[in-house]
């Protein structure tokens, strides 16, 4: 269903195999137009695309296969919402300062958020999982704060232009900048292409303990740790601990091939108290 805006056609002259240059969400939203192709100047960021040709279009790939057929000219019924470009447009538009902290991946886009709090106003509703030094949005509770901004699967960068790599420091982040002023910004990495959202996937759905190490052992270190546990393995244990104890004396001796140490204590002619297991 097209969202609320004005309604409007939009002709790019394309010539065969060229690409069009705009990438549109789940939602057939243009999130991205790529500067220097031939939809830049004819299509908005927020543009919500429904037709191709007269064809209605029902999802992404049926976009994309449209398009191949749409030469000499792709005429595009879309649904524009100058608000909501804006909003958009702001949200993409990331401080270089922030900039950073970014590592970009192919089939990612990367958004600035901002999530506002007011007092009786809906909860966070937030759920947060950590996954190769990521911090991905696990869960969007249906009418919460988080649920305006982030989705499922969401990477958060950083948190108020802190990066964050650990879930428990981000949440403690989150709470403490909506309790002391009542809003929060983050930089989000949000999957767009197919294999982005496998591999986010794969990502939400993985074990604790089935995730890799955050940093890899070298392979040399690796044989030589495998060496030492072999000997560890290997070595009897002693027949009898060398600690030993003397009621009548009241200190604590230890026993070796050769000679006897005696350790002094501070209850001479006491007897040693029993330690809590």
């Amino acid at each position: 269903m097209a969202e609320s805006g004005k309604e409007l056609v939009i002709e790019i002259p394309m010539e065969e195999g060229e690409p069009l240059g705009a990438t549109p969400n789940d939602k057939l939203v243009i999130v991205k137009v790529q500067a220097g192709t031939i939809a830049e100047g004819k299509l908005k960021m927020g543009d919500q695309v429904i037709k191709l040709n007269n064809t209605t279009i029902r999802d992404t790939n049926h976009f994309f296969q449209l398009l191949r057929y749409a030469p000499p000219v792709a005429r595009l019924q879309i649904v524009r919402d100058e608000k909501k470009a804006e909003e958009l447009e702001a949200r993409v538009h990331i401080p270089v300062e922030r900039s950073k902290y970014i590592q970009r991946r192919d089939g990612f886009v990367y958004n600035m958020v901002k999530i506002e709090w007011k007092p009786g106003g809906p909860k966070l509703g937030l759920g947060i999982k950590h996954y190769q030094n990521r911090v991905l949005v696990s869960r969007c509770d249906p009418g919460s704060l988080a649920a305006q901004q982030l989705q499922i699967g969401d990477h958060i960068i950083d948190i108020d232009a802190k990066p964050v790599t650990d879930k428990d420091v981000a949440r403690e982040f989150l709470l403490k900048s909506l309790q002391a002023q009542g809003f929060v910004t983050c930089v989000v990495e949000r999957p767009e292409s197919m294999e982005a959202k496998h591999w986010t996937q794969t990502a939400l759905s993985a074990s604790a303990t089935a995730q890799p190490p955050s940093v890899a052992m070298n392979s040399d270190v690796r044989d030589i740790a495998a060496r030492e546990r072999s000997k560890l393995k290997a070595k009897p244990p002693p027949s009898k601990g060398i600690l030993g104890r003397t009621q009548k004396s009241g200190r604590v001796q230890i026993h070796d091939k050769i000679c006897e140490f005696a350790i002094a204590s501070d209850n001479e002619g006491k007897n040693l108290r029993s330690v809590r297991k």
